[in-house]
């Protein structure tokens, strides 16, 4: 014991006397690893490799190794929510450097190594270190001299850990076995006869592969179809039934019953622990069963839509659907072109929120390079274009046309993603509104700017408090029943819709919007510019804003004259859902 106390302080007075010397990634790594050890100098380290990854951004391996200690960081923390905030910030740091650099070795060890050390009933990261050490395998098959022998025994050894928790005890034994064979001294785990510890089977009669309607009913409910999700769920319970539920049947049904949690009328306490338990349960059914591209397809899209700044699934999103894509391109049957389109376009929407733009441009480019033609095509062509156009220009002395155009095209920019658009926008149209103060269209587009911006705040604070401000000003934008600004009018209301009223209670808001929109309709049809078939939509959502207030009164007397105004019975299962008959 004294014999580390001296050799410590031998080592902090050789970094205290060199530290000058030496270069600060040195010093840093240096305090990294002794925080392994158990010492307290993770928050040097941390300080450290924050600072040098300021100073170069795209520097990976900085990356990397500012995820790690901030994990060490959260290991040594007493306060529950800064211990969670740390590791979520630190596994989501690691799992960027690897989308940036997949094929570098020591970020995927660094990864596997942290990941491994974790209680997987508490982050599900078992399947990361296999994958990331599987990774290290072959790149020492391709290329023995790449790996030290060393290293490559670390790694096995890792594989048999991670294999033996997940229980897959045949590869855990081929492993030991492996080690054994390279260094004799190595004690062999004693794991239980593979025919008493088999995996769980996969019931593939009832795989969603063979239930094409479940697959599309949960599709259109992922895009925010409240018919189809009643529908999916329908389906889902006829399975149970019939008792053919498999793990890929439990993930849809997860899946489902949050987005119907999220589409009633629940406070933020409700919303937000149904978002963590379904991403629980998705987490565990991908480490059981990381073969079923399926699973991961629904945790990518459960994770994709959660706000990052609560939940810090984005970079959960992107790793799965980074493996879908790579694994569809080695092999072309596992599902369809379409799906990979989508896959690679939400990959690429995945990569903007992770601050990503390059690699997410990247993504959309291959997309568009498929032989197809489709409306995700089309998406992806608008995405590239609005991450890659040349910057505009404006000032007061522009033609307020010109000044105009290129403000909507900005401003549309922002709405897909683009920062730096957004906050030109909303730049241009302030300049707008003080070259016309009464106009209503500007103003109505510098309130939405200011809203806009608030998504793109990493602190939930800042957050909401851009967002508040944005819409205190929208409330006020626009005059009330001017037939020529029924489309701020939709705009406005469906910026509001999309907003979770739990955080920003603007129900009143739409309600209030949409009444003076159908009202408008009604009292100028033939000569305002909305189409039956959106005077419908808006019927239906009108109604459903009452009956997220518990005005179901309302919402059945909303829903009574959209049954007696569509006549093409379009929204004839919507409103028999609603119990209107």
């Amino acid at each position: 014991m004294g014999e580390n106390k001296k050799k410590k302080k031998e080592i902090d007075k050789i970094l205290e006397e060199k530290e000058d010397d030496l270069e600060p990634f040195d010093v840093a790594l240096e305090l990294y690893y002794r925080s392994i050890k158990g010492e307290k100098t993770a928050s040097r380290a941390h300080t450290l490799f924050k600072s040098l990854l300021e100073e170069d951004p795209s520097n990976t391996e900085v990356m990397a190794y500012l995820g790690a200690v901030k994990m060490m960081l959260a290991r040594d923390e007493v306060d529950l929510r800064e211990k969670g905030k740390y590791a979520n910030e630190g596994l989501k740091m690691m799992d960027l450097a690897v989308l940036k650099d997949p094929s570098n070795p020591l970020l995927r060890m660094l990864r596997a190594n942290v990941a491994i050390n974790l209680p997987e009933n508490r982050f599900r990261r078992t399947q990361t270190a296999i994958e990331d050490f599987e990774y290290m395998i072959s790149v020492h098959s391709e290329n023995p001299s790449a790996i030290p022998s060393s290293l490559l025994i670390d790694v096995m050894k890792g594989l048999v850990k991670a294999y033996e928790r997940v229980n897959k005890l045949d590869m855990a034994r081929t492993y030991a076995e492996k080690v054994k064979e390279k260094d004799p001294d190595y004690q062999l785990p004693a794991l239980k006869n593979s025919d008493q510890n088999k995996g769980k089977t996969v019931d593939i009669t009832s795989l969603p592969s063979t239930n094409p309607t479940l697959v599309e009913y949960y599709k259109q409910a992922v895009h925010g179809d409240e018919v189809a999700l009643y529908h999916a769920l329908n389906e889902l319970n006829a399975i149970q039934k019939l008792k053919h539920e498999n793990p890929i049947i439990q993930a849809y049904r997860a899946h489902c019953l949050a987005m119907k949690v999220a589409n009633q009328a629940t406070g933020y306490v409700e919303l937000f622990m149904t978002a963590i338990k379904t991403s629980q349960t998705l987490d565990q059914l991908v480490s059981e069963y990381p073969e079923l591209y399926e699973i991961r397809m629904i945790r990518a899209l459960q994770s994709y839509r959660l706000p990052e700044f609560f939940f810090f699934r984005t970079s959960t999103a992107a790793r799965d659907f980074q493996y879908l894509a790579t694994q569809y391109e080695k092999d072309y049957r596992i599902f369809s072109v379409s799906q990979y389109e989508e896959i690679l376009l939400l990959l690429g929407k995945s990569l903007v929120t992770l601050n990503m733009v390059e690699e997410a441009v990247e993504s959309w480019k291959k997309l568009l390079q498929l032989s197809t033609e489709s409306s995700t095509k089309k998406e992806a062509k608008e995405l590239v274009d609005a991450f890659t156009s040349e910057d505009f220009h404006v000032s007061t002395t522009s033609d307020v046309k010109e000044l105009y155009e290129k403000g909507k095209i900005i401003h549309r920019f922002g709405v897909l993603g683009n920062k730096k658009a957004a906050m030109q926008s909303a730049e241009i149209w302030e300049l707008a509104t003080k070259a016309n103060p009464t106009c209503a269209i500007a103003k109505f587009y510098h309130a939405a700017s200011l809203t806009l911006l608030g998504k793109f705040y990493e602190d939930p604070n800042d957050l909401f408090s851009q967002t508040i401000k944005g819409l205190k000003k929208l409330a006020s934008a626009l005059p009330k029943n001017n037939i020529e600004l029924i489309d701020l009018y939709i705009k406005r209301a469906y910026i509001e819709f999309r907003l979770p009223d739990s955080f920003f209670h603007n129900n009143d808001k739409i309600i209030e919007d949409f009444e003076m929109i159908c009202a408008l309709y009604r009292e100028h049809e033939g000569e305002i510019k909305l189409s039956k078939h959106k005077y419908l939509k808006i019927l239906a959502d009108l109604g459903t804003v009452y009956e997220r207030k518990h005005f179901i009164h309302k919402a059945k007397e909303v829903w009574e004259i959209l049954k007696k105004e569509d006549e093409e019975m379009i929204y004839q299962i919507f409103l028999q859902m609603k119990g209107v008959k």
